[in-house]
């Protein structure tokens, strides 16, 4: 695999990787790599069929990329990455206040 500008690092993928593998079973293609080239989309902007073959076929990419959305893994991982940062801060895991700010 290319080292993509994208791709998580050992340390990212330790704290995402038992949000996203629940079920230890063989693979062809490692969820590490999946979530690699989400990530790449979405910096890229590139289209699925655009994907680089590296990262696999665009296909299970975007079959994991939907299936997680609609299971709501995303928002698992955001949840648990926002807690964590906020108890590195020794702040409360949920905030306090919220501001809206909004502009005519």
């Amino acid at each position: 695999m290319s080292d993509y500008p994208t791709n998580l690092t050992d340390k990212q993928w330790q704290v995402i990787k038992n949000i996203v593998e629940t079920k230890e079973r063989k693979r062809k293609h490692s969820l590490r790599e999946m979530i690699n080239a989400m990530l790449y989309i979405t910096k890229t902007g590139c289209q699925w069929r655009m994907l680089p073959r590296e990262f696999g076929p665009w296909q299970s990419v975007y079959f994991y990329f939907r299936k997680w959305k609609l299971e709501g893994v995303f928002e698992q991982m955001m949840h648990h990455l926002r807690d964590t940062v906020r108890k590195a801060f020794g702040k409360q895991t949920s905030p306090s206040v919220g501001l809206i700010d909004s502009r005519s």
